[in-house]
């Protein structure tokens, strides 16, 4: 650039001689305690509160066993990706800031151990409760026996923990803008679920899997899944709870990847839009099934992230006089924030794919298999027979040719399988 090169370092400086703000104010000497905090949310979250939050005394990350991996070298692993680089430079002391907890969200109690737990206890000042089970998640157990522990008895025992916090000022839910899918319009308040969450979690811990899979579609059907499902049953027990617990909840579009910060384009979680746009890309992918008028209700993760530390710091001192136009705060005791594009910036499913489609011409890749390409049908005749000839049928050939060669097969329709099964979520 023309008068001298401009560096990173500039910028940080430049921040760093910029006055305090009152949300940096407001986190100054706390302690965090976060679940699914190495999960594609977390990470995004954990990552604004080092570098723009420094002098935030303690984020409590719970943390399970994984892959052979103890919770702590998890996270020693998470911080070596290049998405931290500008936080380390920006708060070179960030890992002293960070405590893993082993915990569990599947497990009763959330896993925590009484040591942990009377260690921490006095310590905790808000609590980010990101922890899901997704439907791409592999396990043992049925999915609505996975779901309804993970999701919702674990808030129902995290709330109930969080009564040994003492100092706690501020309880934040990650839900989803689709926990309600029999309203035509959502406001930001309590909406009566037809199943009491505490039946539906004894019915889970005394009931067998093969019974469990039998009424899992009978249960979920007014919803899109059964994710969304255990997320209007969270709701339910975060109202419960009542005017003791300082709770604000943050219902969310579908997540993409960073439009901004800390670099732009950034994401480590392709079970979502994301996956469905690289397999079209890539010419694994070429039909969805939904309907294309519909509003795309997507939103950016760091933009949501934003949402999360805002939500938080309005608990602890900073609560405005209406929550939203509909319903004024003195006659609800619990923030809701619904979070989606809506009628706001509208961009529905069709032109969301034109959006893709004109992009992946100008970035296409030299690995595609086939000529990028993708339709969306509302009918699920005509899904399922594009599927069958432009998919299926495809896919099989390639394996096959993978096959004689003398390399492992299946690969391919694998894929495949894998991103319909999330083009057919976000649908």
């Amino acid at each position: 650039m023309e008068g001298g090169d401009i560096f990173i370092q500039d910028f940080i400086n430049d921040l760093q001689e910029s006055p305090e703000s009152q949300i940096q104010k407001c986190f100054r000497g706390s302690s965090i305690l976060i679940t699914g905090g190495t999960g594609f949310v977390g990470k995004v979250l954990i990552e604004k509160l080092l570098r723009s939050c420094r002098d935030l005394n303690t984020i409590y990350l719970v943390v399970r066993p994984l892959n052979g991996q103890n919770p702590n070298e998890r996270v020693k692993e998470m911080f070596t990706s290049p998405f931290f680089d500008r936080m380390k430079m920006e708060n070179p002391t960030y890992r002293s800031q960070v405590v893993v907890v082993k915990g569990d969200c599947f497990q009763p109690n959330i896993g925590l151990d009484e040591a942990d737990l009377s260690r921490i206890e006095s310590k905790i000042n808000a609590v980010i409760h990101l922890a899901a089970a997704t439907t791409s998640d592999n396990h043992p157990y049925c999915m609505l026996h996975m779901a309804i522990c993970t999701n919702v008895r674990a808030t129902r025992d995290l709330i109930i923990l969080t009564k040994r916090f003492k100092n706690l000022k501020a309880f934040v839910y990650l839900s989803s803008v689709f926990t309600n899918p029999s309203v035509l319009d959502v406001y930001e308040q309590f909406y009566n679920s037809p199943i009491a969450a505490s039946t539906i979690i004894q019915m889970v811990e005394t009931l067998p899997d093969y019974i469990l899979n039998r009424v899992t579609s009978g249960l979920v059907s007014e919803w899109p899944d059964v994710i969304t499902f255990t997320k209007a049953l969270s709701e339910q027990i975060i109202q419960s709870a009542g005017p003791e617990l300082p709770a604000c909840i943050i219902r969310s579009g579908f997540v993409l990847g960073t439009a901004n910060e800390p670099i732009a384009g950034w994401t480590n979680d392709l079970n979502n839009l994301t996956g469905c746009a690289l397999g079209s890309g890539l010419g694994l992918v070429r039909v969805f099934h939904g309907s294309s008028s519909v509003n795309a209700e997507i939103v950016p993760v760091d933009m949501l992230v934003n949402l999360l530390v805002v939500g938080c710091w309005e608990l602890i001192g900073n609560r405005t006089e209406f929550v939203n136009e509909e319903v004024p705060k003195d006659t609800v005791n619990t923030l809701i924030y619904n979070y989606a594009s809506s009628n706001y910036k509208p961009c529905s499913w069709n032109q969301l794919g034109e959006k893709f489609f004109k992009n992946e011409k100008n970035v296409s890749s030299s690995n595609f298999l086939w000529m990028p390409f993708y339709y969306v049908t509302d009918s699920i005749f005509i899904y399922w027979i594009m599927t069958f000839y432009l998919h299926t049928v495809p896919a099989k050939v390639v394996d096959l040719f993978i096959w004689f060669m003398g390399k492992e097969s299946r690969q391919v329709i694998q894929i495949i399988e894998r991103v319909l099964q999330t083009s057919a979520h976000s649908g």
